[in-house]
C-alpha cells in the first residue's frame, strides 16, 4: 500500500457526500454480483456436493464436477487465475509509476478485492469440499489471506487520503476541520457554541490503542444514522428553516465523519503497516502453494481444455 503523506497537497478537496454514495453503491453492487455468481455455481452443484464421498462416482454430474471434470478442472483454473492477476495487477498498479494514470488506486482495489475472494471461492468449488495434503494447506491459506485481506481493506478505507490515494496528514486533517466548522456556521446561521453543541451527539472518547480504535470505529459505523436523526432534530429545534436544513445536516455529517476520522488517523495508520506486513508474506505463501498444486496437475496431464 502507499506509504502515509506527511503533508496534504495543495488544492486537496475533500471527497464530497454524493462521491461517497456512488462509491458505496458501487461497492454494494460488486457484492450483489460476487453473491449471485456464488448462488448460481453452489445451486448448480448442490446435490452432487451434498452427496457422500462415497456416492459421488455414481452421480450424473461425477464427470463435469470432480476436481478433475471438465466444471471442476475450470474453477480451480480459472480461480487460480483470477487471485494471479488479482493480485499482480493490483501491486503492478501501486508500484508501477507508468500505471498510476490508468484508473484510481481505490477502484483497482476493489477490482483486487473482488477477484482475490471470488478465486478462492472458485478453488472451494475445484476441490469439491474434499481436503487433504497440499489442498489442505492450500485452503487454509486462502481462508487466512481472504479473511485478512477483509480486514485491511476495512482499515484502508477509513484512513482519510488524497485523490493520489496518498494517506493525509493530521494538520491536513485539522486544517480541514476549522475550515468546515466555519461553513456549519455561516450556512446554518448558528454560532460556533452551537454547532459544537450539537456535534456533541457523536461525540466519543479519543481511541487508545488499536482495539478501542477498531471499537470506536464499529460504533461510528452503527450509530451513523442514529446520529444524522439526532442532528436533523436538533437543527429544527434551533430554528434551521426546512429549506436550508438539509444542506445543514449533511454538513453536520460530514463533519461528524472528519472527526471521526481525526480519531482513528493515527491508530489506524499504524495498524495498516503492521496488517501490511502480515498479509503480504501470507498471500505469497497461498500462491506459492498453489502454483505448486497446479504445476503437479499439469505434469501429471490434467490441462483442462487447453
Amino acid at each position: 500500500m502507499t506509504s502515509p503523506s506527511t503533508t496534504a497537497p495543495t488544492g486537496f478537496v475533500a471527497a464530497s457526500s454524493r462521491t461517497s454514495r456512488t462509491g458505496r453503491a458501487v461497492g454494494l453492487g460488486a457484492v450483489i454480483l460476487w453473491l449471485a455468481i456464488a448462488t448460481v455455481l453452489v445451486l448448480r452443484g448442490a446435490e452432487y456436493y451434498a452427496l457422500p464421498l462415497q456416492q459421488r462416482a455414481y452421480s450424473v454430474d461425477y464427470d463435469l464436477l470432480k476436481p478433475t471434470g471438465l466444471i471442476g478442472l475450470g474453477y480451480g483454473f480459472i480461480g487460480t487465475m483470477m487471485m494471479v492477476v488479482g493480485v499482480v495487477g493490483y501491486s503492478a498498479r501501486r508500484r508501477i509509476r507508468f500505471l498510476h494514470r490508468f484508473g484510481k488506486l481505490k477502484n483497482w482495489l476493489g477490482v483486487h478485492i473482488f477477484l482475490c475472494t471470488m478465486g478462492p471461492f472458485l478453488i472451494v468449488l475445484h476441490t469439491t469440499l474434499k481436503f487433504g495434503g497440499i489442498i489442505s494447506i492450500a485452503f487454509w491459506s486462502m481462508i487466512a489471506v481472504v479473511a485478512s485481506g477483509v480486514f485491511g481493506r476495512y482499515v484502508y478505507v477509513r484512513i482519510p487520503k488524497t485523490l493520489n490515494g496518498q494517506f493525509l496528514s493530521l494538520r491536513a486533517l485539522e486544517a480541514q476541520r476549522g475550515n468546515m466548522l466555519t461553513v456549519i456556521a455561516e450556512r446554518s446561521g448558528l454560532a460556533g457554541t452551537e454547532v459544537e453543541r450539537i456535534l456533541e451527539v457523536a461525540k466519543r472518547p479519543p481511541p487508545r490503542g488499536f482495539l478501542d480504535a477498531l471499537v470506536h470505529s464499529f460504533w461510528y459505523d452503527l450509530t451513523e444514522a442514529r446520529h444524522n436523526r439526532a442532528i436533523q432534530r436538533l437543527l429544527a429545534a434551533k430554528g434551521v428553516p426546512p429549506r436550508a436544513r438539509a444542506a445543514a445536516a449533511q454538513l453536520f455529517t460530514d463533519e461528524v465523519q472528519l472527526e471521526h476520522q481525526v480519531a482513528l488517523l493515527a491508530p489506524f495508520q499504524r495498524l495498516f503497516k503492521y496488517w501490511h506486513l502480515f498479509h503480504m508474506p501470507l498471500a505469497i505463501v497461498m500462491l506459492l502453494v498453489v502454483l505448486v498444486h497446479v504445476s503437479v496437475a499439469v505434469l501429471l496431464g490434467y490441462t483442462w481444455i487447453f
